[in-house]
């Protein structure tokens, strides 16, 4: 996958920017120590996991709009990554190491959600800007480019906006069962803009 180059510039010592962002950081991370936890405890896991999504989205959110960049979410199941829009596609963000893609453990699924969310007002902005453009290159392309091509299901716009989305924290089916557990969850939810809101730990109403 192509870095974004363009974003890359050198500096001597730190802009206001980048204190910004580790002031952001700092305090993010911080509100993790209270999700730390010992031993294997389902709820826990899950809890520390929709925890340290929700603080990674919202440090790459405030990255966006200071560094004025529009990014994207890529959620699997078993992993999600953030990514810079340079103008033609979407990349990988040089040295930022939340940017990196991130693996959850072997025993949590993840889930995208994009639709049946509370829609109280219209779009502050219309990702299908980014969709058709994507959509386009995508037919455009060559049979190796298609495969190589990366579209965000979710958009971070530098001034703040976002697409309204909800990624559910699940145990595994095999060990949900085995644990008696089937309906614990932890769900993220972004409507517009951050902060992102967790709700569980018993939500999973699919």
């Amino acid at each position: 996958m192509k870095k974004l180059s363009a974003l890359t510039i050198k500096q001597h010592g730190f802009t206001l920017i980048e204190v910004m962002v580790v002031v952001v950081l700092i305090g993010l991370m911080a509100s993790l120590v209270q999700f730390n936890f010992s031993g294997n405890n389902p709820e826990d896991k899950l809890k520390y996991e929709s925890a340290r999504f929700a603080a990674i989205f919202e440090v790459a959110a405030d990255y966006g709009m200071l560094n004025n960049i529009e990014l994207g979410l890529i959620v699997k199941k078993d992993s999600y990554q953030f990514l810079g829009y340079d103008g033609t596609q979407w990349t990988e963000i040089p040295e930022q190491d939340w940017q990196a893609n991130v693996t959850v453990p072997e025993d949590i699924e993840l889930s995208l959600e994009l639709d049946d969310l509370p829609i109280d007002e219209p779009m502050l902005f219309d990702s299908d800007t980014f969709k058709e453009k994507d959509e386009d290159d995508f037919t455009l392309s060559s049979k190796e480019e298609q495969e190589e091509k990366i579209i965000p299901q979710v958009y971070i716009l530098s001034g703040g906006d976002l697409t309204p989305f909800s990624v559910t924290f699940r145990l595994n089916e095999e060990l949900a069962y085995v644990e008696g557990i089937e309906d614990l969850a932890y769900r993220v939810t972004g409507i517009y803009s951050i902060p992102l809101t967790i709700e569980g730990p018993v939500l999973d109403d699919d």
